[in-house]
C-alpha cells in the first residue's frame, strides 16, 4: 500500500524513488512492485525501468464507483438537513427527460409541503430542476427547456425559455436554486444539483416547506447548507472538483 500511495502526484517512479517514498530497502521494494506489476496493479516501462499505477487499479477503481448507490450517499446529508430545518427533504434523478424523485424525508411538523416517492417534478418552476438545469450546458439546457412542457401552475411561473435561461445564470452563481411560489402559491423551495464522477448533474437535493414558514431569509441559509451538502455526495461519488 505504502508504493501505491507513492503515486499520489507523480506519475513514475524509480525504483529508488519508490524505496525511499515507502521508507523499504530497495531490494524489499523490488520484490513488491515486482509482485503488484504482475498482477496488473503497477506497469514497469522496459526501456526506462520506471513504474506507473497500472489498468487494474483503474479496473478496480470503476467497480467501486459504479456501485455506490446515490441514494445511500445522500441519506445522511438528507436526515441532516431535515433534522436542521424540520422541512421536508427531497432526493431526485434526472432520466431522460424526466426528474424523478427517489427519495423523500418528510418534515416532522404536523403541516408539511413536499411529493410523493416516484413523482415527477418539473424542469422550469421547481428548484431540483432548476438546479440541474443550471449545470447542464447552456445549449443543452435551452434543448431540454424547449422540449418539455412548461405550464403556468401560479402567478409566479416563469415560462419564457428566455427568461429562464437568464435566472439559472444567478443559480449557477450561487449554487443553488429557488422555487419562488412557482409550483404552488403556498410553497418554497430550495434546491442544489449533484454532480456524478463524470461532472454531470444527474441528481438534485431539495428542501420544501409552506412559504409562510419557509421564509427568503431562511431559503438563503438553507441553500448555503444544501450547497455543501450535495458537494459531499458530489465527492462521495467519484466527482473531483478541477483544480
Amino acid at each position: 500500500m505504502a508504493i501505491l500511495g507513492a503515486f499520489d502526484d507523480r506519475a513514475e517512479l524509480a525504483l529508488a524513488d519508490l524505496a525511499r517514498s515507502s521508507h523499504l530497502s530497495e531490494a524489499t521494494a523490488l520484490r513488491y512492485a515486482t509482485s503488484l506489476a504482475t498482477h496488473g496493479f503497477l506497469e514497469r516501462d522496459p526501456a526506462t525501468g520506471r513504474y506507473q499505477l497500472g489498468v487494474r487499479l483503474f479496473e478496480l477503481g470503476q467497480k467501486a464507483l459504479r456501485r455506490r448507490d446515490p441514494r445511500t450517499i445522500a441519506l445522511p446529508h438528507m436526515r441532516r438537513l431535515r433534522d436542521r430545518f424540520a422541512e421536508t427533504v427531497n432526493l431526485a434523478m434526472r432520466h431522460g427527460d424526466d426528474l424523478v424523485l427517489i427519495e423523500v424525508l418528510e418534515s416532522t411538523r404536523s403541516i408539511r409541503k413536499g411529493a410523493q416517492l416516484g413523482d415527477r417534478d418539473c424542469w422550469h418552476a421547481s428548484s431540483l430542476g432548476k438546479a440541474v438545469l443550471a449545470q447542464l450546458a447552456a445549449d443543452d439546457a435551452r434543448a431540454l427547456l424547449e422540449r418539455v412542457e412548461r405550464p403556468m401552475f401560479t402567478p409566479n411561473t416563469i415560462t419564457s425559455v428566455v427568461r429562464l435561461l437568464a435566472e439559472l445564470d444567478v443559480v449557477r452563481a450561487q449554487g443553488f436554486a429557488i422555487d419562488e411560489r412557482e409550483t404552488e402559491e403556498d410553497l418554497r423551495c430550495v434546491g442544489a444539483a449533484i454532480l456524478d464522477r463524470n461532472g454531470s448533474p444527474e441528481y438534485a437535493l431539495s428542501i420544501a416547506g409552506p412559504a409562510t414558514r419557509l421564509t427568503r431569509d431562511a431559503a438563503g441559509e438553507m441553500g448555503a447548507e444544501l450547497r455543501e451538502a450535495a458537494a459531499g455526495i458530489s465527492a462521495a461519488l467519484g466527482y473531483l472538483v478541477p483544480p
